[in-house]
């Protein structure tokens, strides 16, 4: 339990150190550990909790540079597309269910990492920004990950990434707690693996403690090195959880 401990704590101190400069992390990093940890739908439900803290602290600090405007849209499309994934969840838990979450995370992956310099959308158009807003609130239900689908949007629209950013953390407010909810609600009950309530209270400080040590480093490194760092991080993690579901099925 120690070693398990020390590793789930890593990944949310990481996880949140590179949320807070890149907008993506806790989702990315820290799904795919809890995922492997506690399995597939106890992973993704407590990366959905702890997601939800995160982006509440990092949302009210960047509160005066986020585009309210693409918020209410972005946000209520995520809605949208949080409900069919509900079912995928609940037919798909098991070995399924990891193979999944793994291969979506790496697709996501490829999707962020996607050249955009050829293509381009009008920053003013409203289906671009629906369309995109409900890939990322499937995403998030299933795997705790909205943020790529959002990247891609924000890259193909020009959006500035700081502004993007700030924009982001309240948008990944709504998409995890709708998540979150619709999975209590829904599928019922609360399930995070049996876990003692000690260490979600320490990985819950160490949210806080990723966030503080980002908010210091994000003046140090530059977006580009800490997007290297997170996808690495990302891919490694989606990997294991893709191979133990296949394994598990095998």
């Amino acid at each position: 339990m120690i070693t398990i401990a020390i590793i789930l704590l890593l990944s949310v101190v990481i996880g949140a150190l590179l949320q807070r400069i890149t907008g993506l992390g806790v989702g990315l990093v820290t799904g795919p550990v809890l995922t492997t940890l506690l399995g597939p739908l106890a992973g993704v439900t407590m990366v959905n909790g702890l997601s939800i803290i995160n982006a509440v602290n990092n949302a009210w600090s960047v509160r005066k540079r986020t585009d309210w405007a693409r918020f209410r849209i972005l946000a209520g499309a995520l809605i949208i597309g949080s409900l069919p994934a509900v079912a995928v969840v609940h037919f798909l838990n098991g070995p399924w269910l990891l193979i999944f979450v793994g291969a979506l995370v790496l697709l996501a992956l490829c999707i962020s990492l996607f050249p955009t310099e050829k293509f381009s959308i009008n920053p003013e158009a409203k289906l671009p920004m629906i369309l995109f807003g409900i890939i990322g609130g499937f995403m998030s239900t299933v795997a705790g990950i909205a943020g790529p689908a959002l990247t891609v949007y924000a890259r193909l629209s020009k959006w500035d990434y700081r502004d993007f950013v700030a924009t982001l953390h309240p948008i990944l407010l709504v998409a995890n707690t709708v998540s979150f909810l619709l999975k209590v609600i829904l599928i019922g009950g609360l399930d995070f693996g049996g876990a003692p309530a000690w260490l979600w209270i320490a990985a819950v400080a160490m949210i806080f403690v990723g966030a503080w040590l980002g908010e210091r480093i994000n003046a140090k490194i530059s977006t580009p090195m800490a997007k290297r760092i997170a996808t690495i991080l990302a891919a490694a993690g989606a990997a294991v959880v893709l191979i133990r579901g296949i394994m598990q099925l095998l």
